[in-house]
């Protein structure tokens, strides 16, 4: 029977590499991904009987606790599957045509921006860094709304480079932007807390 798998991501996230390594390793090989971009969806879907499990991130060495998925956590309460690491490594992301001096502003998830954010400042110093709001807060949805033209050109994302193979009007530019050599992110999978 297939389940389905409430992720704090969009289609191209950390989240979703993250949870298809999961499911890989775990053998769960009938599953459906839910996108929901923020660790509250994932929960508040998971507590209404939407998905049959959720995952997020919780916790990284370089930028420590992630506020938004304790924040959740503190609304909704979920049972723990599994908690495991997966590698992270930051890419910087153009729309196609756009060059390098004529980004004025960076987006990106909090998080990442705490494990690049040396690398940044000693690489982009000048250019804004700026974090969504809503489903923005997650960097595939800026990467989705910047390959469609929603977002203005002038902007760059930092993310996984699998965005830009997803996302038709995008580009690399630079890879490795992680402060450290290896990051790994530690996820929570989990599933609903039934009340008796």
């Amino acid at each position: 029977m297939k389940v389905t798998i409430g992720i704090q991501g969009g289609k191209g996230s950390f989240n979703e590499e993250a949870c298809r390594y999961f499911c890989s390793t775990n053998n769960i090989k009938d599953y459906e991904i839910k996108y929901l971009y923020t660790t509250e969806k994932v929960l508040e879907e998971l507590h209404l009987g939407h998905t049959d499990y959720g995952q997020f991130a919780v916790e990284d060495p370089c930028g420590g606790i992630v506020n938004e998925s304790i924040e959740a956590l503190t609304k909704y309460t979920c049972l723990i599957v599994d908690k495991f690491k997966y590698p992270i490594k930051h890419a910087l992301i153009l729309y196609k045509n756009a060059r390098l001096d004529d980004i004025k502003t960076i987006m990106t998830h909090p998080q990442i921006f705490k494990q690049c954010e040396k690398t940044i400042k000693q690489k982009y110093d000048g250019i804004d860094i700026k974090f969504g709001k809503g489903n923005l807060i997650d960097q595939a949805k800026v990467a989705e709304k910047l390959s469609n033209g929603d977002i203005e050109k002038d902007t760059a994302v930092i993310g996984s480079k699998i965005l830009a193979e997803i996302y038709p009007n995008l580009k690399v530019v630079e890879e490795n932007l992680q402060d450290l050599h290896e990051i790994y992110t530690t996820f929570i999978f989990c599933k609903r807390r039934y009340i008796i």
